[in-house]
């Protein structure tokens, strides 16, 4: 996952609901990153089924050559994106789209406001989630110019 998607998708996720539960802490490493329990079998280009090969074919020449954990990871993300509904995708796709056609001072604001949200209780999240998806995309971007949600109040 690109950043910029990963940045779209945590908005995303901002917007449009809750954000899903960390993968459980066994599957973590030290570092963070996803690491695979002794005994688990990752498996290889061959194993995967034909629909994660023709989604994940950008991969095919490096699969089997990935440590286990980076494959974990992409077919976790795989997964999520295949249980999320179409308008939960395309809300995604349009952050994304949004976020590429941002200016590089937005795209920091929107980091540090996306940073100071998810700090956030989840009743303020709500709220500010709400107050977000009903403004114009000119009082987001104002909004955003001033701090953006978590960090400076909306704009009036």
């Amino acid at each position: 996952m690109t950043k910029a998607l990963w940045l779209a998708a945590c908005l995303a996720s901002l917007l449009v609901g809750p954000t899903q539960a960390a993968p459980d802490a066994a599957w973590q490493d030290d570092a963070g990153s996803v690491s695979v329990p002794e005994g688990v079998r990752v498996p290889g280009w061959k194993d995967l089924s034909a629909t994660q090969q023709a989604d994940l074919a950008r991969f095919e020449q490096h699969w089997d050559r990935m440590p286990a954990s980076r494959r974990v990871a992409i077919l976790e993300r795989h997964a999520r994106w295949q249980r999320e509904s179409p308008r939960t995708r395309e809300t995604i796709r349009e952050g994304e789209r949004n976020f590429k056609r941002m200016t590089p001072r937005q795209r920091e604001m929107m980091r540090r406001s996306i940073a100071a949200v998810r700090n956030l209780p989840p009743a303020e999240q709500r709220r500010l989630r709400h107050r977000w998806q009903s403004m114009t995309p000119q009082e987001r971007s104002l909004w955003l110019e001033r701090g953006g949600p978590g960090i400076a109040p909306p704009p009036r």
